[in-house]
């Protein structure tokens, strides 16, 4: 199924004259990542801003969805603001928000203890949770045998009511951490597990990566025996998000974008969307070669956006 997949993957400018153009009449709607496909820790990936604006001349509907809860929404639009489109807030897929909003659906009343950035929690607090993060503070290091008893207190129930557990992307993360997560888990059935990003590596450039929270998140998985809901990419709860809010009647008409096998592509599958895979960020070409899950294959792959300038270049002389 996978080599059957991978013969009918088509990068986007080896297609016949008559197929871009299908391609290009294929989908009303784009939603695309942002990290590795818009642009990357060193600026704007060249040609972005230009191939985002022949897009919406030509009527396609754009729409954001990103893993990436360390910006807020207002730097979200100041970065799009620099690429010449103007994105509203509800063209932006913000996973913090994604995350309020599943919270108040659920009518959470309790304290919910968060590992992720100052960003990510101030959106909580604003909508009017109480959240716990931390310790910041280091155990001592005394050399004593047996040092893990300094746990011994997680394990107590006493303080305020823990009512979820949300884990994201979080520079300060520790054992101390987990632990704390671990234990409100544990503790308490009815605990809700909420995960963000899963992202296992965060692709910086082409030469560097960060490890990612997914990881993390399988940590405490596996120690707690529970699932998280992932309000992230490729989550079913995202998913469900998305179809709603930009109310997709067909999803086959929309073409999702991104440069993560895993979480973008698997989202797309997820969604019933067409896929495209953007070699600009965090997937190598060999990589998407060797991918064996046919949930996790695009339908086309391009170098970048810049390949769309190729396209509707072409396009226009066509009908001229």
């Amino acid at each position: 199924m996978a080599e059957q997949a991978k013969k009918d993957m088509k990068h986007v400018l080896q297609l016949t004259k008559e197929a871009r153009r299908i391609f290009l009449n294929s989908f009303d709607t784009l939603m695309s990542d942002c990290d590795g496909v818009l642009w990357n820790f060193t600026g704007p990936i060249p040609g972005v801003d230009k191939a985002l604006q022949l897009l919406r001349a030509d009527g396609k509907k754009l729409a954001f969805i990103s893993n990436n809860g360390m910006r807020t929404m207002e730097e979200y639009q100041k970065k799009f603001h620099s690429l010449g489109i103007d994105a509203h807030e509800e063209e932006i897929v913000h996973p913090a928000l994604t995350t309020v909003h599943y919270l108040k659906s659920i009518q959470m009343r309790d304290a919910v203890y968060c590992i992720g950035t100052e960003v990510f929690k101030d959106y909580l607090r604003t909508a009017g949770f109480k959240v716990l993060d931390g310790p910041r503070e280091r155990f001592p290091d005394s050399r004593e045998a047996n040092q893990v008893r300094v746990y011994t207190d997680y394990f107590e129930q006493h303080g305020t009511k823990v009512g979820a557990v949300v884990i994201d992307i979080d520079v300060n993360l520790s054992l101390q951490n987990l632990m704390k997560a671990k234990c409100y888990l544990e503790r308490d059935p009815n605990c809700v597990f909420i995960a963000g990003a899963t992202d296992y590596i965060i692709p910086l450039d082409s030469s560097m990566d960060v490890i990612g929270p997914g990881y993390f998140i399988d940590i405490l998985e596996r120690t707690t025996g529970r699932k998280a809901l992932i309000l992230g990419k490729p989550g079913k709860a995202l998913a469900q998000v998305v179809l709603k809010q930009f109310q997709i009647t067909d999803p086959k008409r929309v073409l999702f974008v991104g440069d993560m096998m895993p979480q973008d592509m698997g989202f797309g599958t997820r969604c019933g969307f067409q896929k495209l895979l953007m070699l600009s960020g965090g997937t190598p070409k060999e990589v998407l070669l060797a991918q064996d899950d046919p949930d996790q294959l695009p339908n086309y792959y391009a170098d970048s956006f810049a390949d769309f300038i190729q396209l509707y270049n072409e396009s226009m002389h066509i009908e001229e």
